[in-house]
């Protein structure tokens, strides 16, 4: 008996929490246009995945700028080797034992030329009657200097790979911008969808009442026989109509829910996927507040992040001509070498080691000193002038493209803006439209309950009201939308939301 008093205090306990986990889930989610912009910048994919690309092109900068990080290579090698000897004059066998060990510093100018220090040290001990010192210790200092005069001399020819890259970071940064406004763009459209399909819904609702109370009216007419039997088929008929148009609008709404909750990458299943978003703002109506069309055009040409990622383009590719051309000229290099040397080592008349060998080498006593040019062109030089024909094609390519794509941008602009002063006659119209139709709805009812009208011109005002209705609210949304689309092609989005995107340059 205990057990079973125990088990149901289970069961309560457990439907109690599922009852209250219903309840939780069945609860709105109110969402204000400012709440959707901010999850979709947290937690959007495809603006996550973008954001890759610009730490991806930064790390490219660093590769390109370690080509004139110094090189340090040390060496050091152990050698053993026994010969036989056909001179009667030597011995028949020697062995040698070689101890080597080498240091250099290596590192590229910005001029394009390079230097190089190195130090090379060795120990030899051999067998041999022949060598007077023995072991042998030996130590060469060197600087060697080249740089070139003509072909691939100048800070900025050299240092092309480094601007390159940095521009292709910002290309990266106007490409992630682009993506940002695209992705808000399409989050603020899907949010006034779902705003016109709920204000929708109310209006079928509305009109699916008014064909109800049509409906019982015509009923009892028919019942005291002042109206046909035919009357009440057709306000049944027309009932039937109006609720598979709101079933249509409920499925409406589901999918615009669904699209929100997508863009701003809601799981289905959490606890905020499972309710129902209730959006809160609702559009606004200010005509005369948009920039006029010159000021748009002028904005639009400045801040277009992909107009301003291909003029970074251009930027490369003129880059790449100015390499191109200095490849055209010969190769005229100034090269220069000085170096210090020792030597000591173990005989009959004297002993020293490696550290003596050092000390002769910088008592600057043994040295050796080079100077000269090294001057080179192929002649014809076909590869070099094929190369910077093609490098000027694709700077008059990407030319025609930008200018094209300004083109693009002007039409786009002109046709944003002209869709706003559209809309808001459509509101216009639509408001005096709807206002007419209902006066309309009213005459024809008072016509009704004198006899002088039907069910069906009645059941058709109702009609022509929810369309009007309707009508009103889509031309309101179509304005904020319009007024969202001149925002995108203007890149004022960001600006329109007070979104501030940092970059690697500004930071």
């Amino acid at each position: 008996m205990k057990n079973t008093l125990l088990f149901l205090q289970f069961l309560i306990y457990f439907f109690s929490l599922l009852s209250n986990s219903v309840a939780g889930a069945s609860e709105p989610l109110p969402l204000t246009l400012k709440d959707t912009v901010e999850r979709v910048l947290k937690n959007n994919i495809s603006i996550s995945v973008q954001g890759y690309n610009s730490q991806i092109s930064e790390q490219s900068i660093f590769e390109k700028e370690a080509d004139f990080d110094p090189t340090v290579d040390f060496e050091f090698t152990v050698k053993e080797e026994t010969r036989q000897r056909a001179s009667t004059l030597a011995d028949a066998k020697t062995r040698n034992q070689d101890y080597d060990w080498d240091f250099s510093v290596t590192q590229k100018f910005i001029t394009g030329g390079d230097f190089e220090l190195s130090v090379d040290s060795n120990r030899n001990q051999t067998s041999s009657s022949f060598t007077s010192l023995n072991p042998l210790y030996s130590s060469d200092l060197a600087l060697t200097v080249t740089q070139p005069l003509l072909k691939d001399f100048g800070i900025d020819l050299n240092k092309r790979e480094i601007y390159i890259a940095k521009n292709d970071q910002k290309i990266s940064d106007h490409q992630f911008t682009e993506k940002v406004i695209n992705t808000l763009t399409d989050a603020e459209n899907i949010y006034w969808d779902l705003v016109f399909s709920i204000e929708d819904l109310k209006v079928k609702e509305t009109s699916l009442q008014r064909a109800r109370d049509l409906e019982k009216r015509v009923k009892a007419q028919v019942e005291v026989g002042t109206l046909a039997e035919l009357e009440i088929l057709q306000a049944k008929s027309e009932v039937a109509s109006r609720d598979e148009q709101l079933l249509n609008a409920q499925n409406l709404i589901e999918d615009n829910e669904d699209s929100l909750k997508n863009i701003i990458n809601m799981s289905f299943d959490s606890e905020d996927g499972l309710k129902n978003i209730t959006p809160v703002d609702s559009p606004s109506f200010e005509p005369g507040k948009e920039n006029s069309l010159d000021e748009a055009l002028k904005t639009a040409l400045t801040q277009r992040p992909d107009l301003l990622a291909k003029k970074k383009e251009l930027e490369n590719r003129n880059i790449e001509t100015k390499y191109n051309e200095n490849q055209m000229l010969p190769t005229l290099d100034l090269v220069g070498s000085l170096g210090i040397n020792g030597l000591s080592g173990d005989s009959t008349t004297k002993s020293g080691a490696y550290d003596k060998a050092l000390s002769e080498a910088f008592s600057t006593e043994f040295r050796l000193w080079q100077f000269g040019i090294n001057l080179s062109y192929p002649i014809g030089n076909r590869a070099a002038k094929s190369r910077l024909a093609a490098k000027r094609l694709e700077v008059a390519q990407l030319l025609l493209d930008i200018k094209d794509l300004e083109k693009k941008i002007v039409v786009e602009v002109r046709e944003a803006h002209r869709q706003i002063e559209t809309d808001i006659k459509r509101v216009h119209s639509t408001r005096v439209a709807r206002k007419l139709a209902e006066e309309k709805l009213n005459a024809e009812e008072k016509k009704f309950e004198v006899g002088l009208s039907t069910s069906f011109n009645v059941l058709e005002f109702q009609e022509d009201l929810a369309a009007e209705q309707s009508n009103e609210i889509k031309a309101l949304i179509d304005y904020n939308k319009s007024r969202n689309r001149l925002n995108q092609v203007i890149s004022r989005t960001l600006e329109a939301h007070d979104i501030k995107l940092i970059s690697k340059e500004n930071s």
